[in-house]
């Protein structure tokens, strides 16, 4: 078809508008309407409308129907196709198979003389070859693993999957990479699917890489339970629970209030054997503006007096630090108690 102008074009509807009045396809009552639309198309394009038979020529000698359903035709066989075609199966001739099997048996050479890199050129090759076997890409897998790049390895154990989900082997491939890349979750879920696959007869590998991950799963939620739990108890104790002055614990509650539990002090024997108090002795020692605070609780001015130290309005300071049993029960007496047996 030579090149069309927009002349040709105007003289091909005339020449349709023309033979649709002559096969009497309009009715009579809008034949004077066409005359009036073919002189109206013939002046504004100021073509010939009696020339309409030479435009033909332009298409191909078809009538404009014939010509829409030639193309109408076309346009649907060529959708028919487009969701149709799909990518065509890849054949592997027996002799290429073969190749392609002697190369994954030197990769398991190298895999068994744990030369790593060579096993993965050798699956490589045996993947070109042959990308229709999924064992090769469950080998290269394993491969990769073994050289600790796990994440080629997940990427073989997912295409090994995608081309056979019944290959149980790539499951178990793909659990242990993501449980070396500290993904124990995806692991487990990877195992279990392996486990699915498998049916009743379940391999140790499998049961034990999912036993595996799932402890660690667990692991890890008891893990964060308990830092929850810490970070709530630090956030609720500020300086500690029965925090007193200067970050120290609140002495009248460790000894049960200013006469102590049933009214009595307990023995200083039993102090002595209060590990909250014992814990505090250091800090008590280097700090004593928060001594001088505490000592204002009236159970520690209970105590004090007990021993013999300071009126009835309370402690002195300075006798109280001096006092051989208050330092001894302070810690500072003999460090020799203190080594490791």
């Amino acid at each position: 078809m030579s090149s069309v102008s927009n002349k040709d074009v105007a003289l091909y509807i005339i020449n349709f508008l023309k033979q649709s009045v002559a096969d009497k396809t309009i009715a009579e009552d809008y034949v004077e309407s066409m005359d009036v639309a073919i002189d109206c198309i013939a002046d504004a394009f100021e073509v010939n409308k009696d020339d309409d038979k030479k435009a033909l020529t332009q298409f191909g000698g078809k009538s404009l129907p014939e010509l829409l359903k030639g193309f109408a035709s076309s346009s649907a066989a060529s959708s028919s196709n487009d969701k149709t075609d799909k990518p065509s199966p890849v054949i592997v001739d027996d002799e290429t198979k073969a190749k392609a099997d002697a190369l994954k048996v030197e990769g398991n050479r190298f895999m068994a003389s744990k030369d790593y890199p060579a096993a993965i050129a050798k699956y490589t090759e045996a993947i070109a070859l042959d990308p229709t076997n999924v064992v090769y890409l469950s080998n290269r897998a394993a491969a990769y693993s073994s050289a600790r790049d796990h994440q080629q390895a997940i990427e073989d154990a997912k295409k090994a999957i995608q081309l056979n989900p019944e290959f149980s082997k790539a499951y178990s491939r793909l659990g242990l990479a993501e449980f070396a890349l500290g993904n124990p979750k995806a692991a487990m879920e990877a195992y279990q699917k392996g486990l699915d696959v498998e049916g009743e007869t379940k391999s140790e590998a499998m049961r034990k890489g999912y036993e595996t991950a799932k402890k660690r799963v667990e692991e890890q939620l008891e893990d964060s339970i308990s830092t929850t739990d810490r970070d709530d108890g630090a956030s609720r104790g500020g300086a500690g629970s029965g925090a007193g002055a200067g970050g120290l614990p609140d002495f009248g509650s460790m000894f049960g209030g200013a006469g102590g539990p049933g009214g009595g002090m307990g023995s200083f024997a039993d102090m002595m054997n209060n590990p909250q108090l014992m814990q505090a002795a250091q800090q008590m020692m280097s700090n004593p503006d928060a001594m001088q605070n505490i000592l204002n609780n009236p159970a520690i001015r209970q105590m004090a007096q007990s021993m013999g130290l300071g009126g009835p309005d309370g402690p002195d300071l300075s006798n109280l630090m001096n006092n051989p049993m208050f330092s001894q029960f302070m810690g500072r007496g003999s460090q020799g108690d203190n080594n490791e047996s």
